[in-house]
């Protein structure tokens, strides 16, 4: 089975930009679900899809723009929003920040660029952190290994980042200062250790069972008393963790 995509929806009234846009997405690993040309007929299918991302022109032809399209975007659910713009005129700049958007794409751009852009709004919007002014990105940081958004924490792997949802995590191993996600059936390697990646994924279902596993409760299918059963995956369970992983079982 195929890891999951970060999923994107694009409105941008631009035809040849909108595909550019999709086409070096797809390139790079993001699932476009649908361009749109006008807000109107992306708001409906917008709030229907939930998408992981939103990439909305701010001028857009038609009776609603990008930005009351976000707004109204933003009464059912909070999305990861990128403004795309060649305008960053004060008056604009002022309505777009009221909504909070997590990056801002300037035209005309290039695909380091855009990619850069994406990164940082999944980042952003994980961190809870909004873009205070339109201006092009430093894109010279270090992207983030692994992003948290509801439950599902976005893996970055070449080319882009892979949805990982929480009931698909098998266990997470420690691997010296890189750790391991298991998942049903793909393994993915991060550049951080086993506490950090405590420390900054906080998934409910995730609960450490010794110093080198944290394992998904929802998915332990047997346990002993110095082991836990893990589909074909044997873990070992220390007496320090044992205590906390007993709370979270159901015993008759």
């Amino acid at each position: 089975m195929e890891p999951q995509k970060v999923s994107v929806v694009i409105i941008e009234d631009e035809f040849v930009i909108a595909e550019d846009i999709r086409l070096r997405l797809e390139d790079h690993g993001y699932e476009v679900l649908a361009t749109f040309d006008k807000a109107e007929s992306a708001l409906s299918y917008t709030m229907q899809e939930n998408p992981d991302l939103v990439l909305a022109d701010i001028q857009l032809a038609g009776d609603m723009n990008g930005i009351e399209l976000v707004k109204e975007l933003q009464k059912s659910r909070k999305f990861p929003v990128v403004y795309i713009t060649a305008n960053s005129d004060s008056a604009t700049y002022e309505k777009a920040r009221a909504t909070h958007p997590n990056a801002f794409l300037i035209k005309p751009f290039t695909s380091a660029n855009l990619l850069a852009t994406v990164d940082l709004a999944l980042f952003n919007f994980s961190s809870d952190q909004v873009v205070e002014q339109i201006e092009r990105q430093n894109l010279s940081l270090s992207p983030p290994t692994d992003l948290l958004i509801n439950q599902f924490l976005f893996v970055r792997t070449k080319g882009g980042y892979r949805k990982v949802l929480q009931e698909d995590i098998l266990f997470v191993e420690a691997f010296g200062s890189y750790a391991h996600i298991q998942t049903t059936d793909q393994r993915y390697t991060l550049s951080q250790n086993l506490a950090h990646f405590q420390r900054k994924t906080p998934l409910p279902n995730l609960v450490r069972i010794h110093r080198s596993f944290i394992v998904n409760i929802n998915r332990v299918d047997s346990f002993e008393e110095s082991n836990v059963f893990v589909q074909n995956h044997k873990l070992p369970l220390s007496d320090n963790f044992k205590a906390d992983f007993l709370k979270r079982i159901h015993c008759l």
